[in-house]
């Protein structure tokens, strides 16, 4: 089949932009003939990334006015989003769409929900397919996954030194570690508010705890948080909170593999968000044998092998006409406590391990992505002689 795949271009370092690397190429080494539509990341050319083509964005900011534009150029067969599908235009793309839906409120929110009527839907999570179900739609289940040759536990950086070196942390400290994107204010979706005050508290009460930040520390409203800011507001122990290097990080020098360092250099993830429709932080910590804090909502609980659930309650999302969920900052610190407790047991990060090995990306597209792309392929009327020759 020729396929257009529309989400972030794989040079970027977004959850999208990693499984586009991850899946894209697996597509095409099954013969597939592949062009990336990048709705973000890759601006004013088209280039090649390991010989597959990637359109540019487009001028609208979610990319609707070339996607169907690029689908024709490429004379695909299908195109396959990842992206937020809220945003999109339908009448803007063409008319075999497959969407890998992110699902991360409860009931699916209206414009979702019209989106996934259309096209032919993909649930990254059960979660997702169960709401999606309750609408009567019904979707193939088709997970996120991650690469287990480079998520895996790795005790120093590709320079050599330890993160803990790097960042000032002592050997023997906890560290707590939070992964998210810093994007949004309404509401702040991955729920940092929460999260910093529950960590700060916990960090007052244990003065051996730390807190390294993977994240854009400064970001304006409405585009992120000021997160200074807010560690002022929690009256964090600012000595002992570290973040990622801004500048590595926002030029995209953090490489997987140093990442899995970072990872794995910590105690605990903490990722009680407002909602996730997978959530790949989680499985990529736990991947590197570091057990995960998530909140008991959406796609979290079932990625969480080894953690720690926290309580919450729901919260309306007016912008999307549906429900998310607030952690409550007691029952994050009740986690972190159990977290601490827990420190130097090998149980916890033997589970975190095989959990994510669900989730490998080569079983994940044996599994899922193959029978389901013969199900695209089969729906596709069969072309004549002439188009046979003009396709070659």
């Amino acid at each position: 089949m020729r396929i257009t795949w529309f989400s972030n271009t794989p040079l970027a370092g977004t959850g999208y932009g990693v499984q586009t690397a991850e899946i894209v190429p697996r597509l095409v080494a099954d013969g597939h003939q592949v062009a990336i539509a990048a709705n973000w990341g890759q601006y004013g050319a088209a280039i090649e990334w390991n010989g597959i083509p990637i359109y540019p964005a487009g001028k609208d900011k979610y990319s609707n006015d070339i996607a169907r534009a690029h689908h024709a150029h490429w004379r695909g067969d299908w195109m396959i989003t990842l992206y937020d599908v809220w945003p999109l235009v339908r009448r803007e793309f063409p008319e075999r769409v497959a969407s890998w839906v992110p699902v991360d409120h409860q009931p699916v929110p209206p414009e979702v929900s019209e989106w996934a009527k259309t096209v032919t839907p993909i649930a990254m999570s059960r979660f997702g397919q169960r709401m999606l179900r309750d609408q009567d739609i019904e979707s193939t289940y088709i997970p996120h996954s991650v690469n287990t040759e480079i998520f895996k536990p790795t005790p120093a950086l590709t320079s050599g030194r330890t993160p803990r070196e790097m960042l000032g942390i002592p050997a023997d400290a906890f560290v707590i570690v939070i992964a998210a994107a810093n994007q949004g204010i309404a509401p702040p979706r991955k729920a940092w508010g929460e999260m910093f005050l529950a960590a700060s508290y916990f960090m007052r009460q244990h003065p051996d705890a730390y807190l390294y930040v993977h994240s854009d520390r400064t970001q304006t409203p409405p585009g992120g948080l000021d997160l200074p800011m807010l560690e002022l507001a929690v009256q964090m122990p600012t000595d002992r909170i570290a973040y990622t290097d801004a500048y590595a990080y926002a030029s995209g020098q953090i490489g997987q593999a140093d990442l899995s360092a970072l990872y794995s250099m910590g105690d605990v993830l903490l990722a009680s968000s407002m909602g996730e429709g997978f959530g790949i932080p989680v499985i990529e910590a736990q991947a590197c044998g570091v057990p995960v804090i998530v909140s008991d909502f959406s796609a979290q609980p079932e990625l969480a092998a080894s953690g720690w659930l926290v309580k919450g309650q729901p919260s309306w999302d007016a912008l999307q006409g549906s429900f998310y969920f607030t952690p409550l900052v007691g029952s994050i610190i009740d986690r972190l406590t159990e977290a601490y407790a827990a420190r130097g047991l090998p149980e916890p990060r033997e589970a975190a391990i095989a959990k994510a090995a669900e989730y490998d990306t080569t079983l994940v597209y044996d599994r899922y992505w193959r029978p389901f792309l013969r199900e695209l392929d089969a729906q596709l009327p069969k072309p004549n002689r002439a188009e046979r020759r003009a396709r070659k």
